[in-house]
């Protein structure tokens, strides 16, 4: 039996939620009626569009503009900044009602989520006409709209969601995929960004239908391991679970916008060896354990990613944090700018049991503990940095 997957996207999230808290405060003013964005303080590298009502949209005034180009397009622009706890606040109602209806939930960012509707059919019925209840329970609690794509996986919820906005449900099943799907711009595709998308054309290669109907083996020499995800993506292939990553299980993890975009791997592999470090020597702190990483990838058109994978062993240790940090960033990143790299562990316990096989190098493991107890230990009696291990160069495109 095929599954069926919800996913559901609030619109134009923090300019949505900005616009609530002003109308809580007694403004006369709603933002999504208005020419208005939300963006960063200009004095810093954060004074950009980050989110514009539709009314802006349909003038050309998206994000991530720079606030001074916007207002050439219309000097009388509404601007309000972000209030990030606001918004978590916003978020965490629509989170707990989400999670409350379904078991099978799995927060993707801040403004949108997946849910298994599979079993929840028997319960719930018909899943279009529960979608366009939830999106109606979810204005009347609490006041902004939401977008419901459902498929038969992730990948094609994501994409119907995507369809006409805002406050609509749209359907992308297996069966929809060459009606609703592939005439759509190649660039449309989840995680086909400008550079792929670019390639892409070169290629011949226009539409979703076209990537779908093309020699694959040529793609993976063309764009290597993204060539065969896009492929996959194309013809509706995703099989990956609806995962609980947002449960009590909170995790430990560092993130970081950086100074200027970038595509420079070693810019990147700097700040995933000092987050290494940092979460290395919190659960070391607390005796804790760690079983899956995340990394999250921010890109300048602030598009957010993660990709999540499991260790071999749970793990402390900052050299195993490091080097599977990188295999998972070069699994997730399209060759884009990015803008802000997050990692984060999580599934963490106090158990550190080591699955060893005969032919694999059985001490390593039990090795690599003592010697970064030693290295702890010299570092906290002589200065943090006085002795540090060495890396292995992990570079899987």
């Amino acid at each position: 039996m095929d599954r069926i997957i919800m996913h559901i996207d609030v619109n134009s999230a923090f300019l949505s939620w900005s616009s609530l808290k002003l109308l809580s405060e007694g403004s006369n003013i709603d933002l999504r009626n208005e020419i208005a964005v939300v963006s960063g303080k200009e004095e810093s590298r954060h004074g950009i569009v980050v989110a514009s009502s539709i009314p802006a949209k349909k003038i050309g005034i998206k994000s991530p503009m720079n606030l001074r180009d916007a207002r050439r397009i219309y000097k009388d622009l509404i601007v309000t900044h972000a209030d990030k706890e606001y918004y978590k606040k916003c978020s965490n109602n629509m989170m707990k009602l989400i999670k409350y209806l379904f078991p099978k939930y799995e927060q993707y960012s801040i403004d949108e989520c997946f849910v298994d509707y599979t079993e929840m059919k028997k319960l719930y019925g018909d899943e279009v006409k529960f979608a366009h209840k939830l999106k109606d329970e979810i204005y009347k609690r609490f006041g902004f709209t939401v977008n419901v794509g459902i498929g038969n996986n992730k990948l094609l919820a994501k994409m119907a969601s995507d369809f006409e906005k805002p406050n609509k449900v749209h359907t992308l099943y297996k069966s929809e995929i060459k009606e609703k799907m592939w005439p759509l711009k190649v660039g449309d595709l989840f995680m086909a960004g400008k550079a792929a998308s670019m390639k892409l054309n070169e290629l011949g290669i226009n539409t979703i239908g076209d990537l779908a109907n093309y020699d694959q083996n040529k793609l993976i020499k063309v764009l290597k391991n993204q060539g065969k995800m896009l492929y996959e993506y194309a013809n509706g292939i995703d099989d990956s679970p609806v995962i609980n990553r947002y449960d009590d299980r909170k995790g430990i993890g560092f993130s970081k916008t950086l100074e200027e975009d970038t595509i420079e791997k070693n810019v990147i592999y700097n700040n995933l060896r000092n987050f290494s470090n940092r979460i290395s020597l919190e659960l070391k702190k607390r005796n804790l354990y760690a079983s899956t990483l995340v990394v999250t990838i921010r890109y300048s058109s602030f598009k957010t990613y993660n990709h999540q994978i499991k260790f071999e062993n749970n793990t402390n240790l900052e050299e195993e944090i490091f080097n599977l940090s990188k295999i998972a960033f070069n699994k997730l990143w399209n060759f884009e700018p990015i803008r802000l790299i997050g990692l984060r562990v999580t599934d963490i316990s106090s158990n550190n049991d080591i699955q060893l096989s005969l032919f694999d190098e059985n001490n390593k493991v039990l090795k690599d503990k003592e010697i970064d107890k030693l290295i702890d230990s010299i570092n906290k009696e002589f200065g943090t940095g006085t002795v540090f291990k060495g890396f292995k160069n992990i570079d899987s495109n």
